[in-house]
């Protein structure tokens, strides 16, 4: 019968797997550069805690409205912001569109904060689980799914603000996603649980899910079933489940920026482009000239992986 591995061991290394992971930079070019940007717009997001003023501009990343130190709106959160207010939600929409027309999901690999929180907790040396090709790119249907429940909802909502009966204001009537986003759990209930003092609860379990309510409880078994599927399949979440990256999609496919791949530098046998790739895109079955997959983020770790077969390319 095998001993439990002590705690203090798995902390050793998972210490030691971040080092390791950061020595290997050197050789990761753009994986570095990635992690500077994802780095220094997580704290310009964040930039109240610095100073920085808050502006309504809606930005194409899972970034909740309600959060106390956000200088920007989510872009979907905007958008289901103005529908459920009875409004079309033009300027939302148009920055989505040519984000994606220009970048694909460019901002989902280098800007988005919930996709540096699901690169963070994929540095845990525990076993990763590979999916295959078919289930990966069926279950990707989930979060186009949930885009559309949710616009659709919200957009029954803003119809019946506008010609009333008036719904009650609450949280599933301005902002439905909020009800299972992630990024609302990180950003905004647990900051205001711990700031508030309703955490870590000294009164009892009871007094805290009498202050917090079952929607906060609801809100963070899903972080915490999303933050183990991340754990486990690297950007799980951006993968299957985000509504903000489903969006993005829609338009993604041709997108201006793209990653082309060389067949005549490819070895035999092969893999290294595709084993890299943490949304789990095919790039051996795509076109050379330039991936089209939606699921692509332009992040560039198969650039990384093969510097000499893959490239980043201007889609003619």
């Amino acid at each position: 019968m095998s001993k439990k591995k002590p705690e203090s061991s798995i902390f050793v290394d998972w210490i030691g797997s971040v080092t390791g992971w950061f020595k290997s930079l050197k050789n990761r070019r753009i994986r570095t550069i990635r992690l500077i940007s994802q780095i220094s717009f997580f704290v310009l997001i964040n930039g109240v805690i610095l100073g920085l003023s808050r502006i309504s501009f809606p930005a194409p990343v899972a970034m909740p409205a309600g959060s106390p130190f956000g200088t920007i709106w989510g872009g979907l959160d905007a958008v289901q912001f103005v529908l459920t207010s009875g409004n079309f939600p033009f300027l939302a929409l148009g920055i989505f569109f040519l984000t994606s027309t220009i970048l694909g999901r460019f901002t989902c690999g280098w800007i988005c904060p919930v996709g540096l929180w699901q690169d963070i907790v994929s540095w845990l040396p525990i076993s990763k689980t590979k999916v295959d090709k078919p289930t990966n790119t069926g279950l990707q249907e989930i979060s186009r799914w949930f885009l559309g429940i949710f616009l659709a909802f919200a957009a029954y909502v803003g119809y019946q603000n506008a010609t009333g009966p008036t719904l009650v204001d609450n949280v599933w009537t301005r902002i439905p996603t909020q009800v299972l986003d992630p990024a609302g759990t990180l950003f905004v209930s647990l900051f205001y649980s711990f700031w508030w003092g309703i955490l870590p609860g000294d009164g009892g379990l009871s007094d805290v899910f009498d202050d917090l309510g079952w929607l906060f409880f609801w809100k963070l078994l899903i972080l915490l079933v999303v933050t183990f599927a991340s754990i486990k399949i690297p950007r799980a979440y951006c993968r299957w489940v985000c509504p903000t990256g489903a969006l993005l999609a829609l338009n993604s496919k041709n997108s201006l920026l793209t990653i082309k791949r060389d067949p005549l530098k490819c070895k035999d046998g092969c893999k290294d482009c595709e084993d890299a790739c943490k949304m789990g895109v095919p790039i051996l079955d795509e076109d050379a000239s330039g991936i089209s997959n939606s699921l692509c983020i332009n992040c560039g770790d198969c650039v990384d992986a093969c510097p000499d077969a893959m490239s980043f390319a201007i889609r003619l």
